[in-house]
């Protein structure tokens, strides 16, 4: 007995120790290339939604691909350049927590001197139409929510905002102000009362870890957003073929706000109430987590967001079905040509 479970425990110590060792060469491969990689930076990072928005900048002739690309915790890196830039390539898949998971693993494992986030988006502003090419100030998360019981409005404090958890101060969504088929009553109210928004609760590099701070309106690089002011008289795509075009000429235009939840928004009531509120342009489900995350590490980004629907408008269906692939075409040429006068700023500096 006493043989067999001596033989017992030194197999265990056996096994456990292969599978050490080959976890280490797994991790000790993965880290070379990671290791010469960054022996190449510094790179410009690109985190991109999804592969129908990667796929135009995987096929433009500015992008030149290397031979490398790098697997890890699921995301796929993929080096190359745009005019003579070196940059990498992510995707980050849909919503909030993809895309805030990808831009932290971007940023922790390579040597990054700034990120472009690009894409599609539904559009709130008037103003704007199908086709242009918004680039945001400032984004925020507008999903982060203290939904108020019913019987509570304005003046009633939220529940824990006395420590500082929630605040009254950026505003609230009053649901009974969207009811429809009420007749003979000159007020009435709705069981879902209010929903007040809410900042993000942010840990910088630069405070102190442990000790929060908030945001809300998170700013983009402000030396990316003056390059951006050069793109506004670009070209872009009008037609899908021959038969299907846009009835406006599509631009690029520098705007005030974005807002990201991760929610797709097709709903005309919505959109507008957050335009009306919040002077918001292109609505989506990824800026915004790319942007928290570079904020809180100090990592210089711009957002180019195509827009390829009115949310929650249109004569008929969603247009998006129609127009995302002018739209993520749009997204692409601009981050092109974007690179491009970074690259010229960087030179003139010089």
């Amino acid at each position: 007995m006493a043989v067999s479970k001596l033989f017992l425990a030194l197999f265990l110590v056996f096994m456990v120790l292969n599978l050490e060792k080959a976890n280490g060469e797994a991790t000790g491969k993965t880290k070379k290339l990671i290791d010469m990689a960054n022996r190449k930076g510094p790179y410009l990072g690109l985190v991109i939604p999804n592969l129908f928005e990667m796929n135009p900048l995987l096929q433009h002739p500015s992008y030149k691909p290397t031979n490398l690309t790098i697997d890890y915790a699921g995301r796929r890196f993929r080096f190359g350049y745009i005019d003579n830039q070196p940059v990498i390539l992510v995707m980050t898949g849909l919503a909030m927590l993809n895309a805030g998971i990808t831009t932290q693993l971007l940023l922790s494992l390579f040597k990054i001197k700034g990120v472009v986030h690009y894409g599609i988006a539904g559009n709130a502003n008037p103003s704007l139409h199908i086709g242009d090419v918004a680039i945001p100030q400032y984004w925020a998360h507008t999903a982060l929510w203290n939904w108020q019981r019913y019987g509570d409005g304005p003046q009633n404090e939220l529940p824990l905002e006395v420590n500082g958890d929630y605040t009254r101060d950026i505003g609230y969504l009053k649901i009974s102000k969207y009811s429809v088929n009420v007749t003979n009553c000159n007020s009435h109210n709705n069981l879902l009362n209010n929903v007040w928004y809410q900042p993000e609760e942010v840990f910088p590099v630069f405070g102190t870890p442990e000790e929060r701070q908030h945001i809300f309106w998170v700013p983009v690089d402000p030396h990316y957003f003056a390059i951006a002011k050069k793109l506004e008289g670009l070209k872009l795509e009008e037609c899908i073929d021959a038969k299907t075009c846009l009835s406006h000429t599509p631009k690029v235009a520098r705007v005030h706000r974005g807002t990201s939840a991760s929610i797709y928004l097709d709903n005309a009531a919505y959109r507008s109430f957050i335009y009306n509120k919040f002077d918001v342009s292109p609505v989506e489900m990824e800026s915004a987590a790319v942007a928290l995350i570079c904020y809180q590490q100090k990592t210089p980004y711009i957002v180019i967001r195509a827009l390829s629907d009115l949310a929650g408008g249109g004569d008929s269906e969603n247009e998006a079905a129609t127009f995302i692939t002018l739209a993520a075409n749009n997204s692409v040429e601009v981050v092109v040509q974007f690179i491009k006068q970074l690259s010229l700023t960087k030179y003139q500096d010089a």
